[in-house]
């Protein structure tokens, strides 16, 4: 239990909350890619999670306590360096790189935070309320929060690319904290990290593109 709360219990457990968290968005990019397939197969999907509910509810749970863990680790880690550095240090790229790095999880991990607070606020609640089974129309709408609203699509679309960055840097630091360096010999899960912090992030944007250039309508 001590081991959990030290500085590399903390950092374990922002990888492998963060691990599990790009886990659900492989799964959430599939769903959401069955929209290229109609109205019809999109609702069917929609109403096949529906009629498992009772476990739907337990895993949305348990990814809610994931990202508390992920989100409560991260900021005890950015706070405790903050503090830790030192009022004198020698100028040098690497720590202004370090620095640049640090600052950038902080800020986009906000701007991410914010835009779940908007997602689930539209479109999950939308989902739960609603009387019909029009799931799909309903994603499409041209209102704020939904994706065929323009405004509402540039900004999830630069919420994802800061998502995108957020998992790099986020996917190197948990190969390191797990002793995988670019020279290890597992060094080839540098490139491989590439499919979960680029191209799932992609998966999603093309999606939202498609919507707005009226691909899938």
């Amino acid at each position: 239990m001590k081991f959990l709360f030290s500085s590399i219990g903390q950092k374990v457990q922002i990888a492998c909350s963060g691990l599990l968290l790009v886990v659900f968005l492989f799964f959430h990019l599939i769903n959401n890619l069955t929209l290229f397939y109609g109205e019809e197969t999109f609702n069917s999907m929609v109403l096949f999670l529906e009629s498992i509910k009772p476990l739907v509810r337990i895993l949305e749970f348990s990814l809610l306590a994931i990202l508390i863990i992920h989100t409560i680790n991260a900021l005890k880690i950015t706070i405790s360096n903050k503090k830790a550095k030192s009022i004198n240090y020698n100028y040098n790229a690497q720590s202004e790189i370090s620095a640049f790095n640090a600052r950038t999880m902080a800020i986009s991990g906000s701007i991410i935070l914010l835009f779940l607070i908007i997602h689930l606020s539209y479109i999950w609640y939308t989902y739960q309320t609603m009387s019909g089974h029009d799931y799909f129309n309903v994603l499409l709408q041209n209102k704020i929060g939904f994706l065929g609203h323009f405004p509402t699509s540039i900004f999830y679309i630069i919420s994802i690319i800061l998502i995108s960055f957020h998992l790099q840097h986020g996917f190197q630091s948990a190969l390191k904290t797990f002793g995988i360096t670019k020279q290890h010999k597992l060094s080839i899960l540098y490139n491989i990290a590439i499919i979960f912090w680029a191209f799932i992030p992609l998966g999603f944007i093309f999606i939202i593109i498609s919507i707005q250039l009226g691909f899938i309508k």
